[in-house]
């Protein structure tokens, strides 16, 4: 009797059971693009409300001209006055030795104040910041961002595209299991906790990075297989699977992996 109870016991240990573990998830866009600052500067106008869907091209902030357009004035009256003095040297150059010996370092000063001219037009160009693409526009509160200056690359807001969604779950290193490409997620909204939403792996993080909540976790994205209607934002638990293993080891995993950091085995 208890020969056959062991046996049962060892043999029910090489059931096959399929790992998986339970992480913090939201709704993203797998397709996206921060949209930053194009230079240093001062916001001056927001053209469209946070989560307001845009089209490629459409203007989205503009940044304080007044004092590069003031830069710029000043750039070209520099200007013509470095032409002026070049003309007349190179005038004054047919008999006159030292206006000769001027002329080159006036002429550079007339391409330096060029280059400069150049410049500030560029920039100039790059006030009013566009979609690159059609998506939806996310940021905080556009009064948060009035006057408030900017820096070159500061992020301003996030250009997503809607119709493209997955989730981004964050798996803490103390609970991470091999995952494949293609491995199942099933996402629990906060919203909708009964309705479970599918998904399907398509990345993983090779690093482990903090997650939002201060904990070294791997970064894993998923493509949401199902149609029922969600929006970017929405959090809850995901549950991902990862392959099947003897009863046993689902068992013994973490006992195991805590005895090899206690003993160095």
């Amino acid at each position: 009797m208890w020969t056959a109870l062991a046996l049962g016991v060892l043999g029910s240990g090489l059931i096959p059971v399929r790992l998986s573990v339970l992480a913090p998830a939201e709704i993203i866009a797998l397709r996206s693009e921060v949209v930053t600052a194009p230079m240093d500067g001062v916001i001056e106008q927001l053209h469209v409300l946070p989560n307001q869907p845009v089209e490629q091209g459409q203007l989205l902030f503009s940044l304080d001209d007044t004092t590069l357009r003031n830069r710029l004035d000043i750039a070209r009256k520099t200007l013509a006055v470095a032409v002026t003095d070049a003309l007349t040297a190179e005038q004054k150059a047919f008999d006159n030795q030292q206006s000769k010996s001027e002329l080159a370092a006036l002429q550079g000063q007339v391409r330096e104040k060029q280059a400069e001219v150049r410049y500030l037009e560029d920039l100039l160009q790059r006030i009013d910041v566009v979609a690159a693409h059609a998506g939806v526009l996310m940021y905080g509160d556009p009064n948060d961002w009035l006057g408030k200056p900017v820096v070159t690359g500061e992020r301003i807001a996030q250009l997503a595209e809607p119709n493209d969604l997955g989730v981004l779950v964050w798996v803490p290193v103390a609970d991470a299991i091999t995952l494949e490409p293609g491995a199942a997620l099933r996402i629990y909204l906060q919203v909708s906790p009964l309705n479970a939403l599918n998904a399907a792996l398509v990345q993983t993080s090779y690093q482990a990075t903090l997650s939002p909540e201060g904990v070294a976790s791997y970064r894993i994205r998923g493509r949401l297989t199902d149609s029922i209607p969600v929006h970017i934002g929405l959090r809850g638990v995901a549950k991902v699977y990862g392959e099947a293993q003897p009863l046993a080891y689902w068992l013994l995993r973490r006992p195991l992996g805590t005895l090899r950091q206690w003993i160095g085995l």
